[in-house]
């Protein structure tokens, strides 16, 4: 009997180790940099979980380069074609995305991604 409510709990325990394991999800967010102003989100903020793997496709109105602090990822929007940033939210925080606009010499923040626990 003890054998069997010992293996009655692995399997139990393996179970909830699955199921948190599958947690995480696929986020895809579509995003559009139009005169260098995100629209599509509120707060110019998007909010996912630690995990999550996340898609953020853009599309602009200009040719920028866009920079993900803290995960170093980058996307190169050229007018009328999508770029996608891709990446794994394993840091929780509050990250800005810059734009690298051809002729600009500052980096202005245009969208943060949170990543919560």
């Amino acid at each position: 009997m003890l054998a069997a409510m010992k293996k009655t709990f692995l399997l139990a325990l393996g179970l909830g180790l699955a199921a948190a394991a599958g947690a995480a999800d696929h986020k895809v967010i579509a995003l559009s940099l139009v005169k260098g102003e995100v629209r599509d989100v509120k707060d110019n903020t998007v909010r996912v979980k630690k995990g999550d793997d996340v898609e953020l496709r853009w599309t602009s109105d200009r040719a920028a380069t866009l920079h993900l602090h803290g995960y170093e990822v980058e996307a190169k929007l050229v007018p009328g074609k999508a770029s996608t940033m891709s990446f794994n939210a394993k840091y929780p925080g509050r990250f800005p995305v810059h734009e690298h606009a051809e002729g600009q010499a500052n980096h202005r923040p245009v969208l943060y991604l949170e990543v919560y626990p």
